[in-house]
C-alpha cells in the first residue's frame, strides 16, 4: 500500500500538513470567513478576535450535495437526495473496487466491509442511542507529527445534530473521513442535511500540561492585573479598547521577535491580524487578555523553552486561581486505517493533552429577546469569589488586591453579560492557561440543553484567560447549568497549524 499511496500526492503548498483524496464528490473542505460572511454583529466584528478566529478555525466539512437522514425503529439511515442522487450512488459503487485495487483500502478489511453497506451506517454502544456514521467520500492522511481532529461545525452549525469528536492519527495510510452524528429528539423523522456538517483540523500531539498554584506563576497574575488596570475600565465604558489586538499583534509580538524567541513574535502578529478589531468584547477579549506584563514577565518563564523547534514536548501550565480547577485530559483512542472503530493509542509519550473546564457555580439564565438575566446560586458564587481573593492574597498580599480591584472583579463576578438584545454572556473560569511562544489555545465549547458554548482561539502565550462564551438559543424559558457541567475543551495548538492547508491527492489512474 505504501508505494501506491506515495504516488498519488499532488505537489503541495508550503503550509500543507495533510493529504486529501476525494473519491465521490459528495463533500469538500472549505474555509470560513471570521465574520461568517457578514453574519456576526458589527460590535463582534470590530472587537472580538478570539471569536472571529474561532469562526475561521479549521476546514469545514461541507456537503456539496444534500443528504436526508431518516429515523426508523431505533436506527438511522442516510441517502443523497435530489437530481444527483443516482450519480452519487453509482460513484459509491465504483469507488470501492478502485480504492481496493489501488491500495487505499485493504480488501475485505474493516473499512471495506463498513463502506460496502452504503454511504452511512448505524452504530451504537451497548444500550446507548444510535449514531450515524456518514462517509464524506474523502480519505485523509496526516503528515508525520500531526493528527487530524474531527468535531462539530461550532459557531454556525445545524443544532439538530451533534458530532462526535474523533482523532485520526495514522500517518502511514489514508483513512476514510467519517462524521459520526447523533440526531436530537426534536429533529423531524426526515432531516435534510446541507452545507457545513463538521470541522476537520490539524493538531499536534506531544503536549505536556502541568498544573500549578498562582503563587508558583506570579507573572501570570501580574499580567492579568496589568491588563485590567483602571485605564482599561475607563476606556471600556465608552468604546472598544482593542487592547488584546495590540498585545497579540503589536508591541508584545515585536518584543518577542527582537528577542528571537522561537519566532513567537511573527506568530503572534499573525494571530492578531487574522481577526482585526480584537478586543473580544466584555468577555472574549477580556477573556483572552493576559496583559502586557505577560509578554515581558512571561517570556523567560516556565515552559518557554518548549515551544516550536524544541526537541521535547511543548510544556503548558495550568495556573489555578480558585476552586473548580480544569481537568487535564488525554486522548486515549484514535481512528486509523485499521477500521472505523477507535483503537487505543499506542504511540508512547506522543499523546494529545487538553483541559476540560467545568462550571463552578450553578446558575439559570433567561433571554427574552432584549435582556439576558443570569441568576447564579448566590452562596456558591460568594464562596468561590472569596476563595479567588484568598488565592491572590496569598500570592501577592492584601495591598495588591486593593490596588487591582477591577482585575479581581473580572474573576470573582464569574459572569459578564453582553449588551441588550444579544443572547450572549461570558463565564470566566478561575484558572489561567499559559502556552509556549508560538502556541495558542482552541477553546471548543461543549453544548447543553438550550445553549451553545462558542468556539474561540486565544493567543495564550501572551494572554492566559479562557472564557466560556454562551449563546442562549432558548427564548423565554431558562436554561439551567449545574455545577460540574462541562463548558470547554481547551486544546493547545501551534499557530502554524491554525491556517495550514492540505495537498490534494488523486487516484493512480486519474
Amino acid at each position: 500500500m505504501a508505494a501506491a499511496v506515495a504516488a498519488v500526492a499532488v505537489a503541495a503548498a508550503g503550509d500543507a500538513c495533510f493529504e486529501v483524496l476525494d473519491a465521490l464528490g459528495l463533500c469538500r473542505l472549505t474555509r470560513r470567513a471570521g465574520d461568517l460572511d457578514g453574519a456576526v454583529p458589527l460590535r463582534v466584528a470590530k472587537a472580538c478576535v478570539p471569536l472571529l478566529e474561532g469562526n475561521a478555525f479549521g476546514h469545514q466539512i461541507t456537503l456539496a450535495r444534500p443528504i436526508e437522514v431518516q429515523r426508523r425503529l431505533g436506527s438511522l439511515r442516510a441517502e443523497p437526495v435530489g437530481e444527483h442522487r443516482e450519480a452519487l450512488l453509482r460513484a459509491h459503487r465504483a469507488a470501492l473496487p478502485r480504492l481496493v485495487s489501488q491500495g487505499f483500502l485493504a480488501p475485505d478489511g474493516a473499512w471495506h466491509r463498513a463502506l460496502r453497506g452504503g454511504l452511512a451506517w448505524t452504530c451504537r454502544t451497548g444500550l446507548g442511542r444510535p449514531r450515524l456514521r456518514l462517509w464524506t467520500g474523502l480519505l485523509v492522511r496526516p503528515d508525520p507529527g500531526v493528527w487530524l481532529r474531527v468535531a462539530g461545525a461550532a459557531n454556525r452549525r445545524n443544532v439538530l445534530i451533534e458530532v462526535s469528536e474523533a482523532y485520526l492519527a495514522d500517518e502511514r495510510a489514508f483513512v476514510p473521513l467519517v462524521v459520526e452524528l447523533r440526531v436530537r429528539d426534536e429533529a423531524p423523522r426526515r432531516l435534510r442535511l446541507e452545507g457545513e456538517i463538521g470541522c476537520l483540523a490539524p493538531v499536534r500531539p506531544g503536549v505536556r500540561i502541568e498544573a500549578c498554584a498562582l503563587a508558583d506563576a506570579p507573572e501570570v497574575g501580574r499580567a492579568h492585573a496589568e491588563f485590567y488596570d483602571a485605564r482599561y475600565f475607563a476606556v471600556k465604558k465608552g468604546e472598544v479598547t482593542r487592547k488584546y489586538r495590540r498585545l497579540v499583534g503589536g508591541e508584545a509580538g515585536a518584543r518577542k521577535g527582537r528577542a528571537g524567541e522561537g519566532g513567537a513574535g511573527e506568530g503572534s502578529a499573525r494571530a492578531g491580524d487574522a481577526g482585526e478589531g480584537s478586543d473580544a468584547g466584555e468577555g472574549s477579549a477580556r477573556a483572552g487578555d493576559a496583559g502586557e506584563g505577560s509578554a515581558r514577565e512571561g517570556d523567560a518563564g516556565e515552559g518557554s523553552d518548549a515551544g516550536e523547534g524544541s526537541a521535547g514536548p511543548a510544556c503548558v501550565r495550568l495556573v489555578v486561581a480558585g476552586p473548580a480547577a480544569p481537568e487535564i485530559a488525554e486522548v486515549t483512542e484514535v481512528t486509523t486505517a485499521a477500521g472505523p472503530d477507535p483503537v487505543p493509542w499506542r504511540g508512547g509519550a506522543r499523546r494529545l493533552a487538553s483541559l476540560v473546564v467545568r462550571n463552578a457555580v450553578p446558575f439559570r439564565a433567561t433571554f427574552d429577546g432584549h435582556t439576558l438575566a443570569v441568576a447564579p446560586e448566590a452562596t456558591r458564587l460568594a464562596e468561590g469569589a472569596a476563595a479567588v481573593e484568598r488565592t491572590f492574597a496569598r500570592a501577592f498580599g492584601e495591598d495588591f488586591i486593593a490596588a487591582n480591584r477591577g482585575a479581581l472583579w473580572y474573576l470573582t463576578k464569574y459572569f459578564t453579560p453582553h449588551p441588550p438584545g444579544e443572547p450572549h454572556f461570558f463565564v470566566k473560569p478561575w484558572a489561567f492557561t499559559r502556552t509556549p511562544p508560538g502556541w495558542s489555545s482552541l477553546l471548543d465549547g461543549i453544548h447543553g440543553e438550550g445553549y451553545d458554548v462558542m468556539r474561540g482561539v486565544v493567543a495564550t502565550d501572551v494572554f492566559f484567560a479562557t472564557p466560556a462564551v454562551f449563546h442562549v438559543r432558548r427564548l423565554g424559558a431558562p436554561i439551567e447549568v449545574p455545577e460540574g457541567a462541562p463548558l470547554l475543551r481547551v486544546l493547545p495548538i501551534p499557530r502554524d497549524l491554525l491556517r495550514a492547508g492540505f495537498r490534494e491527492a488523486r487516484f493512480l489512474d486519474a
